[in-house]
């Protein structure tokens, strides 16, 4: 197919409306589909205080899923907004990373918030009762944080999304990691909505905190594209290919023939490559509004250093190594059930009938491996001659 994938009519358009409909553009290429599939299978069937966790490398689109849930839901549960007018189907926000080294919660439960469209934040208070009657406190952490519980349990999302989640990990010196997830745990718990964090591998620390945890939480993987696996590959070369056909251009570039570069770039992640291809056309349309055509040059000028790229590179193997892990599922259900105590019947069993039976004899009978038979015997004559 030939033909190119944009309006005709962008060709006319100006150079900030071209690089605005590139930027809005989304391919719903094959781990991302996968990864939103498994996302609604799974959400589906949460309990309404579980915590599930979406992960992967930096720039792999997890923030373009994020979108595209909110996005969908919306959709969806258009019908039933226009009857509720208190619902929100599905509420989402971006944990900020933190200026001093430490996640600042209430920053977090204003935003949250502002996402559920609550009004008169800036006036939320705690209420205590005195003997002059009921008094209002000072506007604290946990006013805030009582208004989203309670602005959660009105509105009924389905699920509460926050993305890039691993600046929670961010803690104050004295505090623990599992301070930070016993949060989120209670706040799933008391609103009764499950909470979904999305975020870099570095999320997996909550993972593992306790056993309480794994047993209340699910994993959605969203990998890159490998080189060396054919499907990925081709993959990776359609989405590549796709972009080409979207670039508004009177004459298409010739990108595809570069792939090898353009993956070693952006480490095998889709996210990096559209956010280069968004730079580059941004630069090139900003500096030449009739500019024709892109080439590997202009594309060269925004790429990942070589550094950057080996940087990336070794975190995210190292990662998939310990979510994938390379045991087999049989040695891995060996392990386990060894831990469990299941199958070491069998394994004393297997060594029992290994070892081989002894012949016993006759009580008082002697066995004739006990005399040395002939040796004293030679022993003498030797002497004796």
């Amino acid at each position: 197919m030939n033909r190119r994938l944009f309006p005709d009519e962008l060709i006319l358009k100006s150079a900030n409306e071209k690089i605005d409909y590139f930027k809005d553009l989304t391919v719903a290429h094959p781990k991302l589909m996968k990864a939103y599939e498994e996302f609604n299978n799974k959400i589906s069937v949460a309990d309404k205080n579980e915590i599930l966790l979406i992960f992967g490398p930096s720039g792999v689109g997890k923030s373009t899923l994020f979108n595209r849930i909110i996005h969908d839901y919306n959709k969806t549960y258009l019908t039933e907004m226009l009857l509720d007018k208190g619902l929100i189907p599905i509420v989402g926000t971006e944990a900020i990373a933190p200026d001093d080294g430490r996640f600042d919660w209430k920053d977090f439960y204003i935003r949250s918030l502002t996402s559920l469209n609550e009004p008169l934040i800036n006036y939320k208070v705690n209420i205590e009762v005195h003997s002059r009657g009921i008094m209002p406190t000072d506007k604290s952490k946990n006013a805030y944080r009582r208004a989203m519980e309670n602005a959660l349990i009105y509105r009924k999302p389905h699920a509460f999304l926050i993305d890039e989640a691993q600046h929670i990990s961010r803690i104050a010196r004295g505090k623990s990691l599992r301070n930070q997830m016993d949060t989120i745990k209670s706040l799933a718990s008391i609103s009764m909505v499950p909470f979904v964090l999305f975020g870099t591998y570095e999320i997996l620390k909550f993972r593992n905190l306790s056993g309480q945890l794994i047993r209340r939480g699910i994993d959605v993987h969203l990998p890159r594209y490998k080189a060396d696996i054919t499907d990925d590959r081709e993959a990776f070369q359609s989405v590549l290919w796709t972009f080409q056909k979207h670039l508004p251009f009177n004459n298409e570039p010739n990108l595809i023939d570069h792939w090898e570069y353009f993956y070693m770039h952006s480490v095998g992640c889709v996210g990096n490559m559209k956010l280069w291809f968004n730079r580059t056309l941004d630069y090139s349309l900003s500096n030449d509004m009739n500019k024709k055509t892109l080439t590997i040059n202009d594309f060269e000028r925004f790429s990942l250093s070589l550094d950057k790229v080996e940087k990336m590179a070794d975190e995210a193997i190292e990662m998939e190594k310990y979510v994938e892990d390379s045991d087999s599922e049989n040695e891995r259900r060996e392990r386990v059930g060894l831990k469990l105590g299941i199958g070491t019947n069998k394994i004393e069993e297997k060594s029992t009938s290994q070892k081989s039976p002894k012949q016993r004899g006759r009580v008082g009978e002697r066995k004739a491996n006990r005399d040395r038979i002939g040796v004293d015997e030679f022993k003498d004559a030797k002497i004796n001659s």
